[in-house]
């Protein structure tokens, strides 16, 4: 099926709705007609028609904008004398059709995924190679279906260039392969996933696939500094990136305060009910000790605070972990790289459920309430895990802690630890209300799927 046909068909679907909701509101063709081609419109200007890969918050951004334009367009051009009534009417049309335009982009990416996906060959079998493809082929919004890598660490005409290899089922070729690859796959797209790459490197790949596919696109190594208020300009022929580092200003400080509030109030309320079954669930077991501890933790500007969180180990974890990496040098190494152990034995049977569902977190409103965490920020760190932070504790530390953040939604305990801390600095670099929102989203799938559960 041609590409092309899914904003067509966007477009038809959403014109056929629009037209019947205005049929609902009693609207005049007049109306009907100018108010539709200036939403159409807006859609068009940002976007909404574009086949440009994008995740789902992406459109969700682009369809806020344009609504945004579209209902202020409506105060301005529809008079007041047309009454309270009428002009409710087109504020719920403006709501309406936002959610009708989120569904209909999303039912056709989704049920035409197959069809409409670009078929896509990464070059790179390395973490970020992989990362890119697990991101496009879990994400059904996507429109980028990764069928398969190219493995560059089998071929001496890339000036010695070597990468990890890191890519498991799924189908890898040797680089001097790739023309077979394309052909096999049916490969419309090719990614070059290897920001370690040098000039020459990039160079010989850029060469070797000239002009054998529609679509070739790179990733770079911006060593951190890209974000979201970055951009890439053209300077007469010269690629440049504009970067900018901005902390939160007073008024964003203020709105994240106020999301934090609310949060804190649901999360208190209900708090109280959730302790009751967290303690049925321990005496059932044959556990009466406290349900609740405290812990030392880093918080902002570095001062030290005591989050509250259920007990998910049993009594006197710290002392038994001492124990246990002074007999065991395995544990000992794996607990220093990654201040984690992946099957813990201090587990509870109940503990489990409670980091698999991030029950165990649910306490922390109260930090929130308090003012020493926030919903969404850097993970709270142990003391002993300053040094380990490196270079980014001192952006990390600027925030407020949270209890979900940058490495809960992009893969909680599957993250090690290094990776972690660059998560968390760049939420610091690029702090959005926009942001916040992805987080919020990714940590709800991640908890609900149970995926990288602690």
């Amino acid at each position: 099926m041609n590409r092309k046909l899914m904003p067509i068909m966007l477009f038809f679907i959403e014109v056929v709705m629009y037209y019947f909701i205005c049929l609902y509101f009693n609207l005049d063709n007049d109306l009907t007609i100018g108010s539709g081609t200036l939403y159409f419109l807006f859609l068009f200007i940002y976007g909404h028609y574009s086949l440009n890969t994008c995740l789902i918050w992406n459109e969700i951004k682009q369809l806020v904008k344009s609504s945004f334009c579209f209902f202020i367009a409506l105060l301005v051009l529809v008079p007041k004398a047309t009454g309270y009534e009428r002009r409710m009417h087109l504020t719920l049309m403006v709501v309406s059709m936002f959610i009708i335009s989120l569904l209909a982009s999303r039912f056709l990416r989704i049920a035409f995924r197959e069809q409409f996906a670009r078929r896509t060959l990464v070059i790179g079998t390395g973490y970020e190679a992989a990362r890119l493809g697990k991101i496009s082929n879990n994400n059904r919004f996507a429109l980028t279906d990764v069928k398969g890598y190219v493995d560059v660490n089998k071929t001496n005409g890339l000036y010695g260039f070597r990468q990890d290899n890191i890519i498991k089922y799924s189908q890898i070729y040797d680089y001097s392969k790739i023309d077979e690859a394309i052909d096999n796959l049916k490969i419309e797209q090719i990614i070059i996933a290897l920001p370690e790459a040098n000039q020459q490197v990039l160079d010989k790949v850029m060469s070797d696939i000239y002009g054998k596919v529609e679509a070739v696109k790179y990733l770079p190594n911006v060593n951190g500094t890209m974000t979201f208020s970055s951009e890439v300009q053209d300077f007469d022929g010269q690629l440049l990136i504009a970067t900018s580092n901005d902390e939160m200003g007073f008024l964003d400080r203020v709105i994240k305060r106020s999301i934090d509030i609310l949060t804190g109030i649901v999360g208190i309320i209900t708090l109280i009910p959730l302790m009751g079954y967290v303690k049925y669930k321990y005496v059932k077991s044959g556990d009466h000790d406290n349900i609740m501890f405290s812990q030392d933790r880093i918080g902002k500007n570095g001062k030290m605070i005591k989050i509250y969180k259920f007990r998910s180990m049993i009594p006197n974890a710290e002392a038994e972990l001492e124990r246990m990496m002074e007999e065991d040098s395995e544990i000992k190494e794996e607990y220093l790289t990654n201040k984690k152990l992946k099957d813990d034995p201090r587990i509870t049977e109940v503990g489990h459920f409670l980091r698999k569902t991030s029950l165990d977190e649910w306490p922390q409103f109260v930090n929130v309430l308090k003012g020493e965490m926030s919903f969404i920020g850097p993970r709270p760190y142990l003391p002993r895990e300053k040094e380990d932070m490196g270079q980014y504790y001192d952006s990390i530390i600027k925030l407020k802690p949270g209890i979900t953040g940058m490495w809960q939604a992009n893969g909680r305990s599957d993250v090690e630890f290094t990776y972690r801390c660059k998560l968390d600095d760049y939420y610091y670099h690029n702090w959005s209300i926009w942001l916040d929102f992805t987080i919020m989203y990714k940590t709800v799938k991640s908890v609900v799927y149970g995926k990288g559960s602690l």
